[in-house]
């Protein structure tokens, strides 16, 4: 609890089961994905604003995390701020053996 409870105090309902399939939280321009089964080499995370995405970190240690996004070619060319997908890359040493947890920061 310690490691992760900027991620679970105070925080309110996080993304859509279609945007991420497990449990995810929300604080302000902060989205925390809560990875609770393994293996994982890479997560999804669909219909979020791809353009102001600032970093991906794992929590506790703020790692930053390795991501890609991608949308969908005319929300590209016609849309100042798309919704699109990000793949996110999982190191194992930002892996716990219980539950990691990965925050993406969205400028506001």
């Amino acid at each position: 609890m310690q490691d992760y409870s900027e991620s679970i105090i105070d925080t309110k309902p996080g993304l859509e089961p279609w945007q991420f399939y497990e449990s995810s939280t929300r604080r302000e321009n902060r989205i925390y994905l809560h990875l609770l089964m393994k293996p994982y080499d890479t997560i999804k995370v669909r219909g979020i604003p791809i353009k102001r995405v600032k970093s991906v970190l794992a929590l506790p240690s703020a790692t930053p995390l390795e991501y890609h996004q991608r949308c969908a070619i005319v929300d590209s060319l016609f849309n100042e701020d798309p919704e699109g997908e990000l793949t996110i890359i999982i190191p194992s040493s930002s892996v716990n053996d219980y539950a990691t947890v990965i925050v993406i920061e969205i400028d506001e």
